[in-house]
């Protein structure tokens, strides 16, 4: 299994975001936002949101998102692909 691309990473994060935080959230419109454009603008406003949110919360998505990367390494999902892989895993 190969490792993910920048933009791949990008989009596991942003789903994990989405299944943590809610699809509404102002963090996950944010995400998606800087994921679909790549603008730096939009970057920085996705950390500044992810910033705010509880550490708790922060804390949530990281487990998710180092599970998700473990098992895409481990040939298990594939994280690129949005039917096989990702939050909703195998």
């Amino acid at each position: 299994m190969t490792g993910l691309s920048e933009q791949e990473a990008f989009e596991l994060f942003a789903r994990c975001i989405i299944e943590v935080a809610g699809p509404r959230s102002e963090v996950s419109r944010d995400m998606s936002k800087a994921v679909r454009s790549g603008e730096i603008v939009d970057m920085m406003l996705a950390q500044s949101s992810f910033d705010a949110l509880p550490p708790e919360t922060r804390k949530q998505i990281a487990d998710q998102v180092e599970a998700l990367v473990a098992q895409h390494m481990a040939g298990e999902i594939d994280v690129a692909d949005p039917e096989g892989g990702g939050v909703s895993s195998k």
